[in-house]
């Protein structure tokens, strides 16, 4: 577990196509947040979303996750899935779009 070339495997694949994921009931599909409950979730949920989507997206076993910032007004939530920055937006359709980010740490 943990090789640094499949490390730097997910970090190439989360930077080709980590952005721009529309959050919805089929991406949500064995999670622990239901598509109804996110207009409302606070950062701990947020992060359970974030980690679910990205090991549906990645193929990738989650071992930490991290809300940081809940603002349900803004439509915006952040925090880190195994070291990886997450950005939760709604857009201007009214959808709620994931992005992943490699840490710049």
């Amino acid at each position: 577990m943990g090789d640094m070339n499949d490390r730097a495997g997910l970090e190439a694949l989360v930077a080709d196509v980590g952005s721009g994921n529309v959050i919805d009931a089929e991406l949500l599909e064995g999670g622990r947040v239901e598509a109804h409950e996110l207009d409302e979730m606070d950062a701990a949920q947020a992060a359970d979303v974030a980690a679910h989507c990205f090991a549906v997206l990645f193929d990738h076993r989650v071992e930490q996750r991290d809300g940081l910032e809940a603002d349900v007004d803004a439509g915006l939530w952040r925090g880190t899935v195994d070291g990886f920055i997450f950005v939760i937006q709604r857009d201007a359709v009214g959808d709620l779009v994931l992005d992943f980010k490699v840490s710049e740490a």
